[in-house]
């Protein structure tokens, strides 16, 4: 089922599409993501697990909040969606960019020999793809999905991948946790910075992007944020988002 949880709709939802990120228990995170809005009105969060089904329904519903990454908000402009307008975006430690790092083990000197090979992303083989080809412009990949950015370079250093596709804050963790595996990756080359996810609408409630943008500030929202893989959110409008977006090209 593309729409994972089939529920009324309503103007105060939250949906959800991110390719960004590999989430096998959305269950898991709807129970988590209603338990805080409870606490707040008549709000719910259902996630989808499928582009086109997502894609089509941003078609016909007007209402409501969207969860999703910047580059898909990006294609959906090119596609059209003129009218969706960004209101909120994510934030890690107060930064709302972030870059993704090519990793092998150290005997791979040369990313050229990695044409053909499988690489470990937590992201879907969609954007990972594409992130790929943006960065060492080659188009032949294996695309092993795991759930989280520290499965793929454990899949690396365990030889089920020879590379990994991960955030470099994933990088930075595994070196305070575990120096001596870090040691055995060898990095090679960084994506330009990315703009975390957004939530875009188009027409925003104002109370309920205050609510979102809330979470921080409560024990609930700030266990969904981390499910999330950010820890706060910034306003932004479209202007601002395109100014940002130039600035980082």
């Amino acid at each position: 089922m593309s729409f994972l949880f089939c529920y009324p709709l309503h103007a105060t939802d939250l949906y959800f599409y991110n390719p960004e990120i590999n989430i096998n228990d959305f269950r898991s995170l709807k129970t988590s993501f209603d338990n805080y809005l409870s606490t707040q009105g008549t709000y719910q969060f259902q996630p989808f697990n499928d582009k086109v089904t997502f894609e089509q329904f941003l078609q016909t519903e007007k209402k409501g909040l969207f969860f999703l990454s910047s580059w898909h908000y990006l294609n959906l402009l090119e596609q059209g969606y003129s009218e969706l307008q960004p209101v909120l975006v994510g934030t890690i430690d107060d930064e709302f960019t972030y870059t993704k790092i090519l990793s092998t083990k150290k005997n791979i000197r040369d990313i050229n020999t990695l044409d053909g090979k499988r690489i470990a992303s937590s992201g879907n083989e969609e954007y990972t793809e594409q992130m790929l080809n943006n960065m060492i412009k080659q188009e032949s990949f294996k695309i092993l999905t795991v759930p989280k950015d520290i499965d793929a370079l454990m899949s690396v250093l365990f030889g089920m991948a020879q590379g990994a596709l991960t955030a470099r804050n994933s990088l930075e963790t595994l070196a305070k946790l575990n120096p001596k595996k870090f040691k055995l990756l060898q990095q090679h080359v960084e994506s330009q910075a990315i703009i975390l996810p957004l939530i875009v609408a188009y027409q925003a409630e104002q109370e309920f992007v205050q609510i979102i943008e809330n979470m921080v500030t409560s024990n609930e929202g700030q266990a969904v944020l981390g499910m999330l893989g950010i820890n706060g959110w910034k306003r932004l409008n479209k202007k601002e988002f395109q100014q940002l977006y130039k600035q980082i090209r």
